[in-house]
């Protein structure tokens, strides 16, 4: 009697540790390994290459990192006061050059002074530009830079001519950035629409930006793609604002903010999917998703760093504090949370 009644209990004890096991598995956090590079603000692939761009004290600074893990810095050549203090604001490269755009604010009204660079990975110097093509009286904000098979675009926004800041596209030729018209664009706010670009992403021969608009009082999330000759526009269902996107194999995936809990959109049919219930503030910022394994993955600070797809949720062995950038280069996840640069193990 007493046998079978032990062996009833070594059963019961091997129930509840698979049970156990299993619990504990679907839970489980994504492993992250620190890398050894301070204060990093922006990500981009160069190749294989991961692209960083880092500040570590009162200077920008670009370092590379390989496959194996090794670690190249880029020289960086200023031409400006305010380049030689540049925060990175965006990177992309096309596989041969790389662009960025830095800025630090500064002068009378504490505007940010917007420095332009270009170069590869030996070296990235600084094309110095008229004050008058980031800057003015009707200047607005740099959003960032994407590049297209005509060449790269910065996104940002500029005084309107009818009301409030326009979307506005500069392009780049013979070291030089030109701003393009937006009006008669839908990149022109009205006194009846007015538009807030907060992304910019590549996409196929062009860009999609990200971002948000008002008509008639009532506030949308919206998107504007750029196909290399037009822009076009659309509003995504039941959304605030788009925060954050990313394009790869004809899909786009935006994330944004809807009735304060996080949103995510697909395109270019722009469907809302169904996520997560996870809060996402007013003055929240969001990284755009990466794929990981075949599937779309954001990154967002909810207690703790969590690894999010429209299924479910995991937190994130880690990393902390708000993510700022997420990337994939040569096979391998890499996310900005706080002020430290991780990789996905």
């Amino acid at each position: 009697m007493w046998s079978i009644l032990a062996r009833m209990r070594r059963l019961t004890l091997a129930v509840l540790l698979v049970l156990t096991g299993c619990s504990s598995s679907t839970t489980s956090g994504a492993g992250f390994t620190a890398v050894d590079l301070a204060a990093p603000e922006a990500l981009a692939t160069h190749g294989d290459l991961l692209v960083i761009g880092t500040r570590p004290s009162d200077h920008p600074e670009l370092a590379t990192r390989g496959k194996d893990g090794a670690l190249s810095n880029v020289r960086l050549t200023p031409a400006t006061p305010y380049g030689k203090e540049a925060h990175w604001y965006g990177i992309t490269s096309d596989g041969t050059t790389i662009t960025g755009v830095g800025g630090e604010r500064g002068g009378a009204h504490g505007n940010v002074r917007w420095s332009a660079w270009t170069g590869d990975t030996s070296q990235i110097v600084e094309k110095p530009q008229g004050f008058s093509t980031f800057g003015g009286y009707g200047a607005g904000e740099l959003l960032g830079v994407a590049r297209t098979p005509q060449g790269p675009l910065i996104i940002g926004t500029w005084q309107s001519a009818k009301a409030g800041l326009d979307i506005a596209m500069w392009t780049y030729a013979a070291d030089t950035w030109s701003r393009q018209p937006s009006a008669g664009t839908v990149l022109e706010s009205s006194q009846e629409l007015l538009r807030f670009p907060m992304a910019v992403a590549q996409h196929g021969d062009g860009v999609l930006v990200v971002g948000w608009q008002i008509a008639k009082g009532v506030v949308s999330a919206a998107v504007w793609q750029y196909d290399g000759r037009t822009w076009t526009t659309a509003t995504l269902p039941d959304g605030d604002a788009a925060l954050a996107a990313r394009c790869w194999d004809g899909a786009c995936h935006v994330v944004g903010r809807s009735k304060g809990k996080l949103a995510w959109w697909s395109g270019p049919d722009w469907k809302k999917l169904t996520t997560p219930d996870i809060p996402v503030g007013d003055d929240q910022d969001l990284a755009a998703p990466v794929p990981i394994n075949g599937t779309p993955t954001l990154f967002v600070n909810h207690n703790g760093v969590q690894l999010v797809s429209e299924k479910d949720s995991r937190p994130a062995d880690g990393p902390t504090g708000d993510v700022k950038a997420a990337e994939v280069a040569g096979g391998q996840v890499f996310v900005i949370a706080g002020d430290r640069l991780w990789r996905l193990t």
